[in-house]
């Protein structure tokens, strides 16, 4: 029984700071035609690790730390800015972006972070937005693609054993790789990685042609994904007893359809979701250089500079109170997985009762919404 006590205990949680999203750094080695952040990177007035250990002294504990830049593995004192959020706030899981072009520098700073940070689980999640030649017209970076995965497959090798350290792919969904991205999920399933997983391009970004995507197109194109989360479900919880891994399967495939659904139903304009947005109340967005935010696709709140960096001072300012109200009155509904997660878990409706309900539909969706080669490639990969 003790397999479904985590599990259970996150069903129904009240609504307090859960998540920080910090830019540890505005410097980047890439060019990414679909970033958000393009008009603040390489900026001289990143924040100080003095300033950042204030920001974690003066934050409550909280769950996850979302980690952001920039590049982040161009910070030199990542591995301490982790490990002073574990120790100083209790966090449990990281989120960490990487473009994985810095291979032995971020086989360092993983060393160095799993060493300070013991407790910590670690999803390492490396960028490929399309197939090759796709992907570094893309990222404008030559040879990005076989980098990044020749840095997947070392990574694979140096901690295939660490099982905190979740390598995981995130893939951008654009125009230009659209027709590219289950081909480039077949190739990634036989890698070993942990999970692989699918954003739809948003904010606004240095490109906005690649923004021009029909509802029904990524309708179709997440239909042919489910069976890749399902393949990825069955590795990542293979280790729990057979009723807490159909338990934990059912809440990650549910989840992972819901964000389906919300990314489909306001793509092409806001449409409420299912829970309220908890932006601004259980997370806080730091950019590089201490503004704040509720959320990465709204405006500067504030700077924590006029709040001698302390969190809880900047999140019950009359200016974070004004935003939240704002929040609530607008019609912002977005296709943001990260706050699409985040205020879900605070939604009891939507994980007693929704996420569920999207398992079972995703259930009944079977393999033929991929070509018949395609399926036969993806059956072998599942024997393997």
């Amino acid at each position: 029984m003790s397999g479904y006590f985590p599990i259970l205990r996150q069903r129904v949680r009240k609504r307090t700071f859960h998540s920080l999203f910090l830019f540890v750094t505005s410097r980047c080695n890439s060019l990414c035609r679909t970033c958000f952040y393009f008009d603040k990177l390489n900026s001289k007035d990143d924040l100080s690790f003095d300033q950042i250990r204030k920001i974690s002294e003066t934050a409550p504990p909280f769950e996850k730390l979302w980690l952001s830049g920039g590049e982040p593995f161009l910070r030199d004192e990542l591995p301490e800015i982790v490990a002073l959020f574990a120790r100083n706030n209790r966090v449990a899981n990281v989120n960490l972006p990487t473009n994985g072009l810095l291979r032995e520098r971020i086989f360092r700073s993983i060393d160095r972070m799993l060493a300070a940070a013991p407790g910590v689980s670690i999803d390492l999640n490396f960028s490929l937005d399309g197939l090759a030649n796709t992907h570094d017209a893309i990222r404008g970076v030559p040879n990005n693609f076989r980098r990044t995965l020749e840095t997947i497959r070392e990574t694979e090798k140096r901690y295939s054993n660490v099982r905190r350290l979740r390598r995981n792919v995130l893939t951008v969904i654009t125009r230009e790789n659209y027709n590219e991205i289950v081909e480039l999920g077949l190739r990634l399933a036989g890698e070993n990685l942990s999970g692989h997983y699918f954003e739809i391009v948003r904010g606004e970004t240095p490109d906005a042609e690649l923004k021009r995507l029909r509802r029904d197109d990524v309708a179709a194109l997440h239909r042919r994904l489910m069976p890749f989360h399902r393949h990825y479900a069955r590795k990542l919880f293979a280790h729990l007893p057979p009723g807490a891994r159909q338990f934990a399967t059912m809440y990650y495939l549910g989840n992972l359809r819901l964000h389906f659904d919300l990314h489909e139903s306001c793509l092409e304009q806001p449409r409420k979701w299912p829970m309220p947005c908890t932006a601004g109340e259980t997370t806080i967005v730091i950019d590089h250089n201490g503004r704040f935010r509720a959320c990465e696709m709204r405006g500067i709140v504030g700077n924590l500079a006029d709040f001698d960096f302390d969190i809880p001072k900047a999140m019950t300012s009359s200016a974070m109170r004004d935003e939240v109200d704002a929040i609530r009155e607008a019609n912002c509904w977005c296709t943001h997985s990260c706050f699409i997660q985040e205020s879900s878990k605070f939604s009891p409706r939507v994980q007693l009762f929704t996420i569920p309900w999207a398992w079972l539909r995703q259930r009944w969706r079977k393999l033929p919404q991929m070509p018949l080669g395609d399926i036969e490639r993806f059956r072998a990969l599942e024997t393997t």
